[in-house]
């Protein structure tokens, strides 16, 4: 664990230098997002396959292609989606390596996902610790696949923002390569044309769209056990009383985190932002805490609303930056905390869901 407190002071450090409790309205320096982009590209494509719950899979995965001799011959050996099997095959016929893959993986990922909080943060430090603190950079080295499908979304949010239906929908059917999920990010783009100008709003929104969803939970499981793809999930950790009390404390957590931020200054926030990011970004949040709940009756979607973490953890980060009142800064500190200490005592008291700890290297594979 120690690498994760480790990974948390080299993001704190220059967050603190850059006046993050006292002038937490400032942008800062992007040197910020360079050491993140570096930290965490290295922490992802250089563990050992024993890191993470699906790595020995994406390994075996990536052999069994290396061993095809056609392109068509690859597509025979795995149940994934032909864009990540496409990948796979054309970095094995340049590389043996498997980290190289990584690798590639691990710098367009981190990549779009920098580049999304220096496109709409309106402060790298709030929003970086934040989306530390939810998870985020760990979740992408953790899902793969849907890491990837997650970065092509994170690209097409200026399509989404700006009302370019062609290109979204364009977008989105490239992530699908990668993860079929990325399917349901067509209902997204619904989502900003709600009308939301008030706390209230979202409040009634989110309250109603969580409400519908969580009823229609059942039938989405029924679904699932009928799909000889999804299926299997059901009979492992995503069915037990463990993930579904995980999931309750990633509720709590949201709301929580979002009725913090609320105090800074919700109305004022979206107003101070005539461009409208902030209000879209905040309505991708709102439609992340409803996709939490509809996985109190559907496990599998604890994974989906990983789509819109970021968004949400940037959404609340601005809304916190924006915020006018004294007590503003101290807030952005006690939401960091907050999301920081709820993903420590996951990993603390739930290792097996992440097997990201102890951390390896492939460098020390197969050592005692």
């Amino acid at each position: 664990m120690w690498i994760h407190f480790a990974l948390f002071a080299a993001l704190l450090l220059p967050a603190a230098l850059a006046g993050l409790p006292g002038n937490v309205g400032r942008r800062g320096s992007p040197a910020l997002l360079g050491v993140t982009f570096v930290a965490f590209v290295a922490f992802s494509s250089l563990r050992a396959v024993s890191v993470g719950n699906d790595t020995i899979e994406y390994h075996r995965v990536f052999e069994a292609i290396k061993a095809t001799t056609s392109f068509q011959e690859a597509f025979t050996v795995s149940r994934f989606e032909y864009g990540y099997v496409l990948l796979n095959y054309l970095v094995s016929r340049v590389t043996q390596s498997f980290n190289v893959l990584l690798l590639i993986i691990s710098v367009f990922v981190y990549g779009s996902a920098l580049l999304f909080i220096k496109r709409y943060a309106a402060s790298y430090s709030l929003a970086v610790l934040f989306a530390f603190g939810m998870s985020v950079f760990y979740d992408f080295t953790l899902l793969v696949r849907q890491g990837v499908a997650v970065a092509i979304f994170l690209l097409a949010v200026p399509a989404l923002m700006e009302r370019r239906l062609l290109r979204y929908l364009l977008l989105i059917a490239l992530a699908t390569q990668f993860h079929t999920s990325a399917v349901l990010l067509l209902i997204v783009y619904l989502v900003p044309v709600m009308r939301l100008r008030t706390f209230g709003d979202w409040l009634k929104w989110g309250t109603l769209i969580g409400a519908s969803m969580f009823s229609l939970s059942w039938v989405m499981n029924s679904l699932a056990a009928s799909s000889a793809y999804y299926g299997h999930y059901l009979n492992t950790d995503y069915a037990d009383g463990g993930v579904r009390s995980a999931t309750v404390l990633l509720i709590a957590v949201r709301v929580l985190i979002m009725l913090l931020a609320a105090t800074c200054g919700w109305n004022a926030a979206v107003e101070a932002d005539p461009s409208g990011r902030t209000r879209n970004l905040l309505a991708l949040a709102v439609a992340d805490v409803a996709m939490v709940v509809i996985a109190l009756g559907f496990n599998l979607l604890d994974r989906l609303e990983m789509y819109l973490t970021l968004p949400f953890a940037v959404g609340l980060a601005n809304l916190a930056a924006h915020g006018e009142r004294p007590e503003s800064s101290y807030v952005s500190a006690l939401i960091v905390v907050i999301a920081f200490a709820a993903t420590t005592t996951f990993f603390l008291y739930r290792p097996e869901w992440y097997h990201l700890f102890p951390y390896r290297t492939f460098f020390e594979e197969g050592l005692p």
